[in-house]
């Protein structure tokens, strides 16, 4: 008699929000960038509905310790799940303040995609040092900014083909849904700027974190190091845009660039640890 593995809550919930967020996907894909645009199947109510179940399953999912696990687990997989989790959150939030339709596609493919590789990746190391408020801090502090400006690299990469189809005869239906090129500029920068604050104050309360935890300051890993390259990038790019007035397929390059040195620092080093060498991050 075969014995099926043990499948935790956890999974259960991550893979409800996964499918939640391919419904939602085909769906926005299906009622924004169709060219027939056909009636829509969901009311924007529903659609709000449904976004906020997918991410309330995808928090069960995150922070197990809180229902039925006494330990914390966190490595490539938990990082990218909350990469998903938190991009798709300030999206949401987002929408309060611009005008996103037509960004719905991309930002729930990456979510999906990020959330599917994480279910495919062994679960993280345990954390044995004690959880205070300053590494809770740090730690969410890390993870939003690495949403915030994983947001701007989306909106980076929909201003680079924005641009150059705007140069073809005929525009497709996502350049059609999207706002203006300058609304997505400024819908990027902000990100960039927000996203710069977090990251700084992330590596700030890096410092304490290492000093209160392990009795020394910060230790320049690949980590450190990639983390701080990738701010100084943000920190140029926001004093360009500040004092040259950089825009356009510039700034977007030198966003996705920053981004990548981020991503390969935040979640790239504890892939290529845990996942391929099997050595705690």
């Amino acid at each position: 008699m075969t014995i099926l593995p043990e499948v935790s809550p956890a999974t259960y919930f991550a893979l409800l929000a996964l499918t939640i967020y391919l419904l939602l996907g085909w769906h926005f894909c299906r009622s924004r960038l169709a060219s027939s645009r056909p009636k829509r199947l969901l009311s924007p109510a529903l659609e709000l509905t449904l976004l906020v179940s997918g991410l309330v399953l995808h928090a069960l999912a995150l922070f197990p310790p809180l229902l039925w696990s006494s330990n914390l687990h966190f490595g490539a997989a938990e990082a990218l799940s909350l990469s998903a989790f938190s991009t798709l959150c300030i999206y949401l939030c987002g929408q309060l303040f611009w005008k996103m339709d037509g960004l719905q596609p991309p930002m729930l493919g990456i979510a999906a995609i990020f959330l599917f590789i994480s279910q495919l990746l062994p679960i993280g190391h345990s954390i044995t040092y004690p959880l205070s408020l300053l590494s809770r801090g740090h730690f969410l502090l890390a993870m939003f900014a690495h949403g915030m400006l994983l947001n701007a690299a989306g909106v980076a990469i929909l201003m680079r083909f924005a641009d150059r189809t705007l140069h073809k005869a005929q525009a497709g239906s996502l350049i059609r849904t999207l706002p203006p090129l300058m609304t997505l500029e400024r819908l990027m920068f902000a990100c960039v700027g927000l996203g710069f604050i977090l990251l700084t104050l992330a590596l700030l309360s890096g410092i304490f974190f290492a000093e209160q935890v392990f009795g020394h300051g910060l230790v320049f890993s690949h980590k450190i190091i990639l983390s701080i390259a990738a701010w100084l990038v943000f920190g140029t790019l926001l004093l360009g845009r500040w004092k040259n007035g950089w825009r356009g397929r510039f700034a977007a390059n030198w966003t996705l660039f920053g981004f990548a040195l981020l991503f390969l620092g935040y979640i790239g080093s504890r892939f290529v640890l845990e996942a391929l060498l099997h050595r705690p991050f």
